[in-house]
């Protein structure tokens, strides 16, 4: 072929190394128009890495989130203001487009008056708050406490019987990292589905965090209540009470957790666009999740990420960058009740997936950018080295293919659109994650300002990637990446398998 291209370029008469110009003169075009085009491509990633540096109102974003809106639940007034601001910070951004989409949530719930009182040996009242989707408890009730181990699986089965009607205290282990705060969460999920199955009345569960710090968590994702009460109880309060049992000591505990429960409600995501100029029906999208728990302000989770989309999208705005694809903004509405606002976008975005080129999620908080995970697809991780190999000056960023069953981005992962998911450092984050802590002065802006000039050069690069940096997945390869990477069983174990499972065409996949 090589020789039959170079033949048509010579003419009959020409010598053999005449002939060879006009070859050596259209590589010399090709070369110089590529390097054209990245040194324009360059220009444009240096315009933005400039305005999203420069750019004023990140400060003033989190301030207003964690401050003056505060702790925004799903379903609540603070909820529904913070969708309004987050509409109208878009559109004062100069994103026109955006607008408001539902998002649908299958059962309302907020904690009541929870009050917890230690009748016998001595009367002193807990430090407690109710586990998200906890049945109320609304005419006072009184029982035995007995010990119930850690949350190791099997442990309250094989006490069986013994632990009929009564409370069971559950104590877990201080929370050292957020991957030991991940596993007692597991431990608490396992320890409530165990009690319910031998018909203990409730369950208390120590908390993982010292100096009385209360936070609150999910046992399921689906929004379903558990099948009997629970609440938390502070370290301090619930290292008491075991302290006593093993003394063999006589407690009895009162409990009264009024919760509201109530049935489905909608709330939404703000979605907003840059539309792209070349490409503009293919997408690359970069979000966070708007919503949080109703303890502390929710600024760490998730507000400074709010903050980092908003910013991103207002820098690359006034920089007046128009990439080759579009740019989609979105926060997520009932990401914490069980991921419910992403799947409501995939849902309702579905005739659009395979024009999905690429998604970024960020919700690990506010520390230092490690880098991004890209769950698994090792295609997308050679990509995300090559594309912000130039862009690490101080060789900080360290990519992975670990698989994050963390947030929104895992929505995305099961649809088989390439992913990718930031990674941050936690040592601040998993102390004070969901909790009363939670709060704007734990927060580093210059951090998270670091955070949102990675996040802009990565959506910007692969909006202006010439070829899409990886492939849709099909159902049956993000089945085949679920068993990989032991996922199934761990969605099962959260009880969503049956309505994630990867489908097409309104087609499941089953697996085993």
């Amino acid at each position: 072929m090589a020789y039959s291209v170079l033949q048509g370029l010579c003419s009959p008469a020409c010598g053999t190394f005449t002939c060879l110009l006009p070859f050596r003169q259209l590589i010399r075009s090709l070369l110089l128009a590529s390097l054209v085009a990245e040194l324009a491509a360059a220009a444009v990633l240096g315009r933005v890495e400039t305005s999203v540096r420069t750019a004023q109102g990140l400060d003033a974003d989190l301030r207003t989130l964690c401050d003056a809106i505060g702790p925004r639940m799903a379903g609540t007034e603070a909820m529904r203001d913070a969708l309004q601001w987050g509409l109208r910070s878009f559109q004062e951004a100069g994103l026109q487009t955006a607008r408001l989409e539902p998002v649908p949530i299958p059962r309302a719930w907020r904690e009541g008056e929870t009050r917890i009182e230690v009748v016998q040996p001595r009367p002193f009242r807990l430090r407690a708050a109710a586990s998200a989707f906890s049945p109320s408890v609304r005419e006072p009730k009184e029982a035995e406490l007995a010990l119930g181990g850690s949350g190791q699986e099997g442990a309250i089965l094989q006490a069986g019987e013994s632990l009929r009607g009564k409370i069971v205290l559950v104590e877990l282990r201080e929370a050292s990292s957020l991957e030991s705060l991940g596993l007692s969460q597991r431990d608490a999920m396992v320890a409530v589905r165990e009690a319910a199955e031998v018909g203990a009345l409730a369950v208390l569960i120590v908390s993982t965090r010292p100096r009385q710090l209360l936070y609150r968590h999910v046992n399921n994702l689906s929004a379903e209540l558990d099948p009997i009460p629970s609440a938390l109880v502070a370290r301090e309060d619930g290292l008491r009470l075991a302290r006593l049992l093993e003394l063999d000591e006589r407690v009895r505990v009162r409990l009264d957790m009024p919760n509201q429960i109530g049935s489905s409600f909608e709330t939404a995501n703000v979605v907003a666009e840059i539309p792209g100029d070349g490409l503009p029906d293919e997408i690359v999208l970069l979000g966070a999740h708007l919503d949080s728990w109703d303890m502390g302000t929710g600024c760490l989770d998730n507000a400074v990420n709010v903050a980092l989309v908003l910013h991103v999208a207002r820098a690359i705005a006034e920089a007046g960058v128009r990439p080759l694809r579009t740019l989609r903004f979105v926060l997520f509405g009932g990401e914490e009740f069980g991921l419910f606002g992403s799947l409501a976008y995939v849902d309702s975005h579905r005739a659009e997936l395979d024009r999905h080129v690429a998604t970024l999620v960020h919700d690990m908080g506010g520390g230092p950018l490690s880098g991004y995970s890209t769950g698994g697809r090792r295609d997308l991780l050679r990509q995300v080295e090559r594309l912000l190999g130039g862009a690490d000056e101080f060789g900080r960023l360290r990519h992975t293919a670990k698989a994050y069953f963390m947030s929104d981005n895992f929505t995305f992962m099961l649809q088989g659109v390439p992913s990718l998911f930031a990674v941050q450092e936690t040592s601040d984050y998993y102390s004070s994650y969901h909790s009363e802590a939670d709060t704007f002065d734990k927060v580093d802006i210059d951090s998270v300002r670091s955070s949102a000039v990675v996040a802009a050069r990565t959506l910007v690069g692969i909006a202006q990637e010439t070829e899409r940096i990886a492939e849709r997945w099909s159902a049956a390869e993000v089945s085949r990446w679920l068993q990989d990477q032991g996922l199934i069983r761990h969605l099962r174990f959260l009880g969503v398998w049956d309505a994630w499972r990867p489908q097409r065409n309104g087609a499941a996949l089953d697996s085993n």
